[in-house]
């Protein structure tokens, strides 16, 4: 076990305990459980990959051999996938940065949820960024419709990781608006009881500042 295994586990423990926590205080599924199943999901997908491929399997496609460069066998790989996890673990009833005073907060406009969300924008944008690189070294000759796809988005990663990141943002807010509308009716309309806090306003600086860290992610890529 490595420092960033251990520290992947240790992410996971407090993403558990916050979910616990928001489970005990609000005593509704729908916010906790999609957010402690999606990041789980994405922290331990390299122990999942360890557990089903055996390690002197070597990858036979590109698919596989990206997986195992970027997932598998990727130090930096928790450093993709924390931001997400961190602006869950914000969540926390003791300290939540999205409702309550510290949700007031404003810094140029944005609230304190602009941090996890411009980190989770970065992280997505290096994360398209650096797998569309691996494959096109993987895999150098464009021997197949596949190889020229990949070797065509990695020509633009700022307009592939943008366009990733775009749809991504949209799903997942329009799921925080569904999540918020359904946990608000069940409380009757009061909003101190529900998880899932969610406004059009809010919406529009959390997408300010996910691409704000697409923004910053492609410009250091770039140079």
């Amino acid at each position: 076990m490595n420092g960033p295994d251990v520290l992947r586990y240790g992410i996971w423990g407090v993403l558990a305990a916050t979910a616990d926590a928001n489970r005990r205080e609000y005593h509704m599924s729908t916010t906790w459980l999609p957010h402690l199943v999606v990041n789980s999901i994405a922290l331990l997908l390299p122990d999942a990959m360890r557990l089903l491929i055996p390690a002197k399997h070597k990858p036979d496609n590109l698919v596989e051999g990206v997986m195992d460069e970027m997932v598998r066998g990727n130090p930096r790989y928790v450093t993709y996938v924390f931001p997400l996890a961190a602006g869950y673990i914000l969540s926390h009833p003791r300290f939540n940065i999205f409702k309550g005073d510290m949700a007031e907060i404003r810094v140029a406009g944005l609230g304190l949820d602009a941090i996890p969300h411009g980190a989770t924008g970065f992280a997505l944008t290096a994360l398209v960024q650096d797998t569309l690189e691996t494959a096109c070294e993987i895999e150098p000759k464009k021997n197949s419709l596949f190889a020229r796809f990949v070797h065509a988005c990695n020509a633009k990663p700022a307009l592939i990781s943008f366009g990733i990141l775009s749809l991504l943002t949209f799903f997942w807010e329009y799921g925080e608006y569904r999540v918020h509308a359904h946990e608000l009716e069940l409380q009757g309309g009061d909003i101190s009881k529900i998880n899932m806090m969610w406004s059009a306003d809010d919406t529009a600086r959390d997408v300010v500042a996910n691409f704000l860290g697409w923004a910053v992610a492609a410009l250091l890529h770039r140079r």
